[in-house]
């Protein structure tokens, strides 16, 4: 955990600065730093080529500060008018990416040299203290010679405003430390992960907050009426849960926001089993109710003034002799009967009893996220999350919208009577959860949002973005916390 301090006293000790550098040096204001001017150092310096301004471009020297030397980093803008919300990410993860591999344990930043009259302040700190979290994440926790946790103090000098930077720093902070709990939970090995302990790491997690948590366990899940749920977990020795978060933040007649997550703690395909290949990174199958999990943890630490429901099914969709086989037929919690024809395709049947059940909480609208099918990248790309929308147009805009400023790429995708007919192409059952056609994404969501009814209800595809295959400017490879950001800001608009 980066700890960052504004506006320190007793700095003499400090040896490493850090100082922002356009691509043009017409665009720098003068950099007064104890009483000095640092300009002219920083025009000859970037003269001879020994600093530059390409956004990000992290470049190292010396600087005298009142004739004592400094480690001067400098760090690329770019051209200053151009800065986006995307290049702050660049900007700030390469920064604290190089503090961590130089193992800088203490440095002064110059805020004032970071910020644009053509960007909102906001942004700059926002990202400052997204990507002190984000971007410097390690998940260790099984490797024998793990290396000491990296906590450097980074001193933020700033001459405007200092209680509101100071707070948008800290709400940045809090976004990547929920981003870096969903990818914690992810990261966690599916012989450790099952329903149960991933049931019990939330209780644990809400223990003393404002967030109450329920717990169905195998028993409830069947009593109750979730065969969807019931049926996908039966295969497997670890019962199935359905986990329930409730944050209430405001008047208790407000209706809530309920987000569903599928949480799949490992995918083996079942009877439709994977290949070998196919079956590796599938404990990554529950990053849609990780990412949940962190969405509630936002919203309690921000104390968003609105309600939220957040509902996690979770089983392993393994095989053994209770196993749902192709051909078997299953009650939903709506009453409803489902032809499994396909057992890989588990995660629809268990976000279908999901978002039945979310309904009964009176939503103002649904929001589930998972890691669904492969066939969403096939259509967009691994960088890429679809979304499908019915009922929901204003909200799936305000989102849209938003994504595009957070630097997170969502595409929608339609819902059409060919997909409803589809779902319902079954000649012993209501409903049927896979087809042998074209446009499997789409035939996905249509089976989900069936049993919304006539709630609100947007679904989220994330199986391309919930995990990367290499490290970025946004932290190592693996989970990636995809769609905090713009939900969070989502949230906190309403």
């Amino acid at each position: 955990m980066m700890n960052i301090q504004i506006n320190s006293t007793n700095l003499d000790d400090i040896h490493t600065l850090i100082i922002g550098i356009p691509e043009h040096m017409n665009q720098l204001n003068d950099i007064v730093y104890h009483e000095q001017s640092l300009m002219n150092d920083l025009k000859v310096l970037k003269k001879n080529h020994i600093i530059q301004g390409a956004t990000g471009k992290i470049t190292t020297s010396m600087i005298y500060i009142q004739q004592q030397p400094k480690r001067l980093i400098t760090v690329g803008l770019g051209n200053i008018k151009e800065l986006t919300y995307a290049d702050y990410l660049i900007i700030w993860g390469n920064v604290f990416q190089f503090l961590k591999q130089e193992h800088i344990t203490e440095a002064e930043l110059l805020l004032n040299s970071f910020l644009s009259p053509h960007i909102e302040d906001d942004v700059v700190t926002k990202t400052l203290g997204l990507q002190s979290e984000q971007a410097i994440y390690q998940f260790d926790n099984y490797k024998s010679d793990k290396r000491a946790p990296y906590q450097p103090d980074l001193h933020v000098n700033v001459d405007c405003d200092l209680e509101k930077i100071e707070s948008k720093i800290q709400e940045g902070k809090t976004v990547g430390e929920s981003i870096n709990l969903a990818r914690e939970l992810s990261q966690i090995p599916p012989n450790l992960l099952t329903p149960q302990y991933f049931a019990e790491l939330v209780v644990q997690h809400f223990k003393d907050s404002s967030v109450e948590v329920d717990i169905k366990d195998g028993q409830k899940i069947q009593s109750e009426g979730f065969g969807l749920i019931h049926a996908v977990g039966k295969g497997s020795i670890h019962e199935p849960r359905v986990i329930t978060m409730q944050y209430d933040g405001s008047r208790t007649d407000e209706k809530p926001i309920v987000l569903v997550g599928k949480g799949i703690t490992y995918d083996s395909g079942g009877y439709s089993i994977k290949s070998k290949i196919g079956m590796q990174t599938m404990k990554f199958d529950m990053c849609g109710a990780a990412n949940v999990v962190a969405m509630i943890e936002v919203a309690h630490q921000l104390a968003l003034p609105i309600n939220i429901i957040g509902i996690i099914a979770s089983a392993e969709n393994m095989i053994n002799d209770k196993a749902m086989k192709p051909d078997d037929v299953y009650t939903a919690l709506s009453g409803e009967t489902v032809e499994v024809l396909n057992t890989d395709a588990e995660g629809r049947l268990v976000l279908g009893d999901a978002v039945a059940y979310a309904t009964q909480f009176q939503p103002q609208v649904i929001l589930d996220f998972a890691t669904l099918t492969g066939v969403a990248i096939v259509a967009l790309g691994e960088d890429k999350a679809a979304t499908f929308e019915t009922n929901a147009s204003e909200q799936l805009k305000a989102i849209l919208s938003i994504s595009k400023t957070v630097d997170e790429q969502v595409f929608e995708l339609p819902i059409t009577k060919t997909e409803r007919q589809l779902i319902k192409n079954s000649d012993v059952a209501d409903l049927v959860n896979h087809t042998n056609g074209q446009g499997k994404a789409l035939f996905a969501a249509s089976f989900i949002s069936h049993f919304s009814g006539s709630v609100p209800h947007l679904h989220f595809d994330i199986a391309g973005p919930a995990t990367i295959n290499k490290p970025s400017h946004k932290g190592p490879k693996g989970p990636t916390g995809y769609m905090i950001p713009t939900i969070v800001e989502w949230l906190k608009s309403l």
